[in-house]
């Protein structure tokens, strides 16, 4: 008698950079923040997305093929002092790169194994933009990430185990989820930034940002069935059993989790400079 397999479906990973309040006050020349806390909500361009970040990206892979279908990054508009920049023109959007997909395992059981990095500038700075266009560089920092991603399917027993590991600069805050085919999306871990623009940036210090793993359960479709469990909590808390709860009690505790966790505000948004 033929098994009872999952669907190998397709899934979407999602990694944003985003600075919570409204400038990134005096240590950011108080160049414009996202004014948001930690969202799952879609990133979109335009004149009004739902949310805004300074650099995102996110790809579509297929578990079927094993291959990665569409992949995006790009940065929501800046604006300092009554200017703007819209990271249109190609020489200024923010850019990825991605490992070929590895893939190991059985047909019941298959793993895959994404590696990438995005990274962009903030080109308000003066004459960042001309020195780009003439000389193909510029002096103004990156801002950096790394991701690995692994996700094994387990066809037979239905559930997905994603593992996500997220390097960095430290700044500002960074928050990674996965989506379902149906578009439920679950949150991979969240991080508060360390440090500030001016030298957390230009260090390049590959700091820890985000490490996640999570075991979700699937339906014959490939779409999570609402239920997750926590490994890294497992394992801090020396239990020998996973223990499950609602994917919406999991996001929830992200959603509402402090932006700004560790930073004295007052301190970090003195309004030295009228008008910004």
């Amino acid at each position: 008698m033929a098994q009872d397999l999952a669907r190998l479906a397709s899934y979407e990973f999602n990694i944003r950079s985003f600075h919570p309040e409204k400038t990134f006050g005096w240590s950011g020349f108080y160049f414009s923040g996202d004014d948001r806390g930690f969202s799952l909500q879609r990133s979109e361009l335009g004149a009004n997305p739902p949310v805004t970040s300074r650099v995102w990206h996110r790809f579509a892979f297929s578990t079927a093929s094993g291959s990665i279908t569409s992949s995006q990054t790009d940065s929501n508009t800046s604006g300092h002092g009554g200017r703007t920049e819209s990271y249109d023109r190609p020489n200024v959007k923010p850019r990825h790169t991605h490992s070929h997909v590895l893939r190991s395992g059985t047909t019941e059981t298959p793993t895959f194994a994404f590696r990438g990095h995005y990274g962009g500038e903030n080109y308000l700075m003066p004459l960042a933009e001309e020195m780009k266009d003439l000389l193909g560089f510029t002096y103004v920092p990156t801002l950096d990430v790394g991701f690995q991603i692994w996700i094994t399917v387990h066809r037979v027993e239905k559930h997905l185990d994603a593992v996500a590991y997220v390097t960095g600069d430290g700044f500002p805050n960074c928050e990674a989820f996965l989506v379902d085919p149906r578009g439920k999306a679950v949150f991979l871990g969240i991080h508060v930034r360390k440090g500030a623009p001016i030298w957390s940036l230009p260090a390049n210090l590959n700091y820890p940002m985000i490490a996640g793993a999570l075991r979700l359960k699937i339906d014959r479709e490939g779409r999570f069935t609402g239920q997750l469990a926590d490994e890294m909590d497992r394992h801090r808390s020396n239990q020998q059993n996973l223990s499950y709860q609602s994917i919406d009690g999991w996001n929830q505790r992200h959603l509402t989790s402090d932006p700004n966790r560790g930073h004295s505000m007052w301190l970090e948004d003195i309004p030295l400079i009228e008008g910004y």
